[in-house]
């Protein structure tokens, strides 16, 4: 895969990928900052804001009529965590140029939008609308509120909040209901000043265009300054030496188990290479140990998956299971994380799971989101490492080094939730 990069300007980092599959075409932009309690909920609101208008195009009607005219461009704004980081990112989703009428240039028109978004938001004498400020206040905290209703969802946030705690992994990436509450247009200038000023910047791009137009349409409408290039260092999380039991009461249908573990820290491609296929073999596909043995075996639970963390040194195993059935599971799972540690898995079962993550990775051209998703995560680990290495680093990992890093693996946390 012929992955261009180049940085623009000081911690301003281009990646982008030329491709004619699709009629479309993606770039992101995304500002890199510590995952912060303190932070969070200003930079979740402040995307908000910089998705609804932009100083040319101050109320919603004229935004939507400025896109729809750029044949229904999509542009968007979120945040997302990638371990310890937080991401602010805006988006435009736009038609490819080759199936624009009369030579239009849409790209460089998408981007010309988009450069305003990010420099010339709508803004009243010097600081975010307030009228614009408590509405997307008020959208926020539903958002956060609703995402209880999603219980496994609010399960896994538990238990990384209680296995993490005081470490920057435990916190929310949406932001906390009172946080928001306190927000106001003055004090949400500081964080769209942070971002402008000082944060790394990642731009993404996948699509047809040449790599000479990408620049063009950067360094025309996206002005970036130069600033540090440094992305802090993810928390290495210290092993309690205990397994702490927390038991959340809820009325729900069925019981959420979350267990999570502390394991090795998976510094640099090699170790995450390993990393990936041990987790295949025990719980992160549908011929796992999880899967096969927990689930369909043992019938203890209607799902059952291990999800480690490829930029911090825990994992986490989630199932939903009928009440009562918490103590069978819990010792169902420790079970294979102990033949894990044997060795207790076959060279067939090595040689298929390192085929399905190779599947998985040729299979990343398939959307422009996931080639997006793939070159930014790239470029936020610099490590050098191109696709094609990668692919080799999963095909070379070898028994000796899954059972290695399977020694590492250590309980530590047992949650449930339910009555």
């Amino acid at each position: 895969m012929n992955i261009y990069t180049k940085d623009i300007a000081e911690g301003v980092h281009l990646s982008a990928y030329k491709t004619d599959k699709f009629k479309s075409a993606l770039m992101t932009v995304s500002f890199a900052l510590p995952l912060e309690a303190e932070t969070a909920s200003g930079y979740s609101l402040l995307t908000n804001l910089l998705s609804l208008s932009t100083g040319d195009y101050p109320t919603m009607q004229s935004f939507s009529v400025i896109k729809d005219e750029l044949y229904a461009l999509g542009l968007d704004a979120y945040v997302q965590r990638r371990g310890e980081l937080l991401l602010v990112t805006l988006e435009i989703n736009s038609i490819a140029d080759s199936f624009a009428f009369d030579g239009d240039r849409v790209l460089y028109e998408a981007t010309k939008l988009l450069g305003g978004a990010i420099f010339n938001p709508c803004l009243e004498k010097g600081v975010f609308p307030k009228e614009n400020v408590e509405s997307e206040k008020k959208c926020l905290i539903e958002e956060i509120a609703s995402a209880i209703e999603n219980k496994p969802g609010y399960a896994m946030r538990r238990a990384k909040q209680i296995l993490c705690e005081n470490e920057p992994f435990a916190v929310d990436a949406g932001g906390e209901i009172d946080r928001v509450k306190g927000l106001d247009g003055k004090e949400l200038m500081k964080y769209y000043e942070n971002i402008i000023e000082n944060a790394p910047v990642y731009i993404v791009y996948s699509g047809e265009a040449d790599f000479q137009y990408i620049e063009e349409c950067i360094n025309a409408h996206l002005p970036f300054k130069p600033r540090k290039a440094t992305l802090p260092l993810p928390t290495v999380h210290k092993a309690r030496g205990k397994i702490l039991r927390v038991k959340e009461e809820m009325r729900i249908e069925q019981s959420i188990l979350n267990l999570g573990f502390t394991l090795e820290m998976p510094w640099g491609a090699k170790k995450r290479a390993i990393l990936s296929v041990y987790d295949e073999i025990f719980g992160g596909s549908a011929t796992s140990k999880l899967f096969m043995n927990v689930r369909e075996k043992e019938g203890l639970c209607y799902y059952c998956s291990s999800y480690p963390s490829g930029r911090k040194n825990v994992m986490f195993v989630s199932c939903g299971l009928e009440k009562g059935y918490e103590e069978k599971a819990i010792n169902a799972i420790y079970k294979e994380i102990e033949a894990m540690k044997k060795g207790d898995f076959t060279d067939l079962e090595l040689k298929n799971a390192k085929q399905s993550i190779l599947r998985s990775m040729e299979n990343v051209s398939a959307s422009l989101g996931a080639l997006n998703g793939y070159m930014l995560g790239q470029a936020l680990l610099d490590d050098g490492v191109s696709f094609e290495e990668n692919l080799a680093l999963v095909e070379s990992v070898t028994r000796e080094e899954v059972i290695a890093l399977a020694q590492t693996v250590t309980p530590e946390l047992e949650y449930i939730l339910g009555e």
